[in-house]
């Protein structure tokens, strides 16, 4: 299966969304498989069968990504679990080498050639620099958090989706007791001064986790997004600690544009059979396909985009959270 299984103790959340709509959250606790997904061997079924015995210690199981050679059913119910796989999507992450230059020769040559005109782009606009700066400590974590938050109220996703960065004591309690330990990396993106776009990070291991990402939708002209991850890249590598940086799961263009590998993958939750989960899972699982069939009927009326910017302007001000979320 792995060589090492990692487990850690983790809130978790079923968001149902319509549209770009988020309505209603049912949080739970679950022990969650932390080993990277490139690391997990065998398979999918033989493998979540294996850790059913956790929820007798636990209340759920939760796997985030595990790669799958077929997209499995989404409900499986027993006398001993009930498994929900909400989503399977294709899960991108890096595998560095042993510095920055050779990252970005793993890169094609016309990718490498589209990322240096938006940096050169970027110099020109914010007084012939780029200035990123790193958190990693507790005090450079205390400044971090507010300098994030603040940007990640900007963004449409925040407003409609609730996926921006967590505005909770308990999220911040933890991002703090993470820097003590060493455990979160925060990278900002100023411009003439002022904070931009930010990136918050975990650190498991050898692997560097990309949770959240943002930045203000008054710079999305000048690929403000896409400055912030490469020069957040370069800071990661040039550490020479991580082996694996991860986009975590879901489908983003500036995953596919900065990614070196990806996983066809499933993430999956286990419960105790209970009607109460039973219900839960079932209505989130509705709520998923009437968003989707909505989606796929406006598309092809063709107003897809237009409601999508009716609701992202006056859901809230334009602009970008890119995070995943169940």
């Amino acid at each position: 299966m792995t060589a090492r299984q990692e487990w850690a103790d983790a809130a978790h959340r079923l968001k149902f969304t319509f549209g770009e709509y988020c309505f209603y959250t049912a949080r739970f606790e679950a022990v969650e498989l932390t080993t990277h997904v490139s690391r997990l061997k065998g398979s999918f079924e033989e493998n979540v069968a294996a850790f059913v015995p956790l929820l007798k210690r636990h209340g759920a199981v939760a796997i985030p990504s595990h790669p799958i050679s077929a997209d499995p059913k989404w409900l499986k119910i027993t006398r001993d679990y009930l498994r929900y796989v909400p989503t399977a999507t294709i899960h991108y992450f890096i595998k560095p080498g042993i510095s920055f230059d050779e990252y970005l020769r793993q890169m094609s040559r016309k990718r490498r050639h589209e990322l240096l005109r938006k940096l050169r782009r970027f110099i020109e606009h914010s007084g012939g620099q780029i200035d990123l700066r790193g958190y990693r400590s507790l005090p450079e974590a205390q400044m971090f958090y507010p300098l994030a938050r603040a940007i990640s109220r900007k963004t449409y996703q925040q407003r409609l989706l609730d996926v921006g960065l967590p505005e909770t004591a308990s999220f911040e309690a933890e991002l703090l007791e993470m820097a003590g330990r060493d455990a979160m990396r925060g990278y900002l993106l100023f411009h003439r001064g002022t904070a931009i776009a930010y990136a918050y990070c975990t650190v498991t291991g050898d692997c560097l986790r990309f949770r959240c990402i943002g930045y203000d939708p008054a710079f999305r002209n000048l690929s403000a997004g896409i400055v912030l991850i490469y020069e957040a890249l370069r800071s990661a590598i040039g550490e020479h600690r991580f082996t694996i940086i991860d986009f975590d799961f879901g489908e983003a263009q500036y995953k596919r544009a900065f990614a070196t590998g990806s996983l066809r993958c499933a993430t999956v939750f286990l419960f105790r059979p209970t009607i109460r989960r039973l219900f839960t899972v079932v209505a989130h699982r509705t709520c998923i396909a009437a968003s989707d069939g909505c989606a796929t009927l406006i598309n092809r009326v063709g107003m897809k985009e237009r409601l999508k910017q009716y609701f992202r302007t006056h859901g809230g001000h334009a602009g970008t959270g890119l995070r995943t979320h169940v």
